[in-house]
């Protein structure tokens, strides 16, 4: 996994091949045939080991919204250090031990918030679908940044009459700039108020 990383990492999405794992691993495609069946399954062992790399070291915290914090920003640093990676493989579904590691942890903190049962699942899924969305696509931005042909990631706009929309004028040099990790915060910050918010209105055990 470490050399499949290594691979996605620098020559991008398409590079991940049974010959080239097979080459830099002094080996055959023939070989890496006999552990993994196929490239999908090869993807799913990748998005196993994303799992591991985000939850290296964590521990949950003595605030519950500070875990959901925690873990939400594991994942986006995770896809920023391995975008070809988190691109293609940070939605799927491994049933892996570190994928039931995250899953554990994220229900861990809802249950601390006072959810129980089928609506702490639901939590659980809102906030994690939340989380692995905004972390591959902004993934799949930085992969076209780098790999890909002329892309319009940028939020650049000239039109021919500028005051005919006023707020996107004055707001222009930010749209063009603005920092993804900081548009990541300030989604959690919105998201964990909202989740506090719901969590004060529930009943306590």
């Amino acid at each position: 996994m470490e050399t499949a990383l290594r691979i996605l990492d620098e020559d991008g999405p398409d590079a991940l091949t049974f010959q080239r794992l097979g080459k830099e691993l002094s080996s055959s495609a023939t070989a890496v045939y006999r552990h993994f069946a196929s490239r999908d399954h090869i993807m799913v062992a990748v998005a196993e080991e994303l799992d591991r790399i985000s939850l290296e070291g964590y521990e949950p915290h003595e605030s519950w919204t500070e875990s959901l914090r925690d873990l939400a920003i594991r994942a986006w640093n995770t896809a920023l250090d391995h975008p070809a990676a988190a691109a293609l493989c940070m939605g799927r579904v491994t049933r892996g031990v570190h994928e039931l590691r995250a899953v554990d942890a994220v229900l861990e903190a809802f249950h601390r918030g006072g959810w129980r049962g089928r609506a702490a699942v639901l939590h659980y899924q809102a906030f994690s679908n939340f989380i692995l969305a905004m972390a591959s696509n902004n993934a799949w931005r930085l992969v076209n940044q780098r790999f890909g042909a002329e892309t319009n990631w940028v939020q650049e706009y000239q039109p021919a009459d500028p005051a005919t929309y006023p707020y996107a004028e004055a707001a222009k040099e930010h749209l063009r700039s603005i920092d993804m990790t900081d548009v990541f915060r300030r989604q959690m910050d919105i998201l964990l108020t909202a989740l506090e918010v719901e969590a004060a209105t529930l009943p306590r055990d």
